[in-house]
């Protein structure tokens, strides 16, 4: 039966545990504004030891195509994760969705690294002398919700108080967070990037409103970007580092650094080697997940 644009769909997962968390942040990237659990939030009884239930709310026109993409991400992680190769995703219509409501249950501050402080605009603590940065949560990926927002901004000022860092790019900025804290915590030329243009006025609205207005934001890929930075910020997936491994370690000053994210700790070898000449200096693990910071060899 075809849906208006209004209409919601629920995408419901029955995967590995192990998988849950990768195919998590996948859906969130994909535009998802939330994604519930059984252990938390769904009806029903618990999956059995080693499975987990998963769901995501998506709108009926876009439905069709995460779904794909989906099946399409499962059949690559299935290559690292074993189990996700029988996967069950269904598809079943939702009521209307109250996400104000939504995003107020699922968004809440964050405190992270020294400085900083990440919280929605309805919950703003007392900042406590740390930077405070404001995300409205949308359609774009970076509240500080997730942990590899959170290993980024951590090694983001780490990087800026050991000093030396003067020009920075945030690769797949999304919500513009990255960028925010990059300008925030003292970077004097900041440009954030993002394939997605959809995102871009979220991401745009989101640097305004924390005084960091002074960034540059553009459409594009790594590829499309001329220049070299003294930090280069990617949060992407674990496929997009290893496809875009050459522009990205060319935007890479001499003595730059290179922060990647979004990967699994089983994944972190097959990344790594698609950067020949680099080295892993730094890692920050949480959970399953791993950001790490890379440096030339010579």
């Amino acid at each position: 039966m075809p849906h208006d644009a209004s209409t919601w769909i629920a995408l419901r997962i029955d995967v590995a545990d192990d998988a849950a968390d990768a195919v998590t942040n996948f859906l969130l990237e994909e535009g998802a504004p939330g994604v519930l659990t059984a252990e938390h939030e769904l009806d029903g009884p618990l999956p059995p030891p080693g499975r987990a239930q998963l769901e995501a709310h998506v709108a009926a026109a876009d439905a069709p195509r995460v779904a794909a993409a989906l099946r399409t991400y499962l059949a690559s992680l299935a290559t690292v994760v074993p189990g996700c190769d029988d996967a069950r995703i269904t598809l079943a219509d939702v009521p209307p969705v109250d996400w104000e409501a939504t995003f107020r249950r699922h968004h809440h501050p964050v405190r992270i690294g020294r400085r900083l402080l990440v919280a929605p605009p309805w919950d703003v603590p007392a900042a406590d002398g740390r930077v405070v940065l404001v995300i409205e949560p949308g359609m774009a990926f970076g509240t500080g919700q997730h942990e590899t927002t959170r290993t980024c901004l951590e090694e983001i000022e780490a990087l800026v108080d050991a000093g030396g860092v003067a020009t920075a790019l945030d690769v797949g900025t999304g919500s513009g967070l990255l960028a925010a804290a990059l300008c925030r915590l003292g970077v004097r030329d900041v440009t954030a990037l993002d394939n997605d243009v959809a995102v871009l006025p979220l991401a745009r609205t989101n640097l305004d409103a924390n005084g960091a207005g002074a960034v540059r934001l553009l459409a594009g890929t790594a590829s499309s970007v001329h220049g070299q930075f003294d930090v280069v910020v990617a949060n992407l997936l674990a496929d997009a580092l290893v496809v875009d491994a050459a522009p990205l370690a060319a935007l890479v000053a001499a003595d730059g650094h290179l922060v990647v994210s979004g990967l699994l700790d089983t994944q972190v070898e097959r990344v790594v080697a698609a950067y020949p000449g680099w080295r892993i200096a730094a890692t920050r693990a949480d959970g399953p997940w791993r950001t790490l910071r890379l440096e030339r060899t010579c």
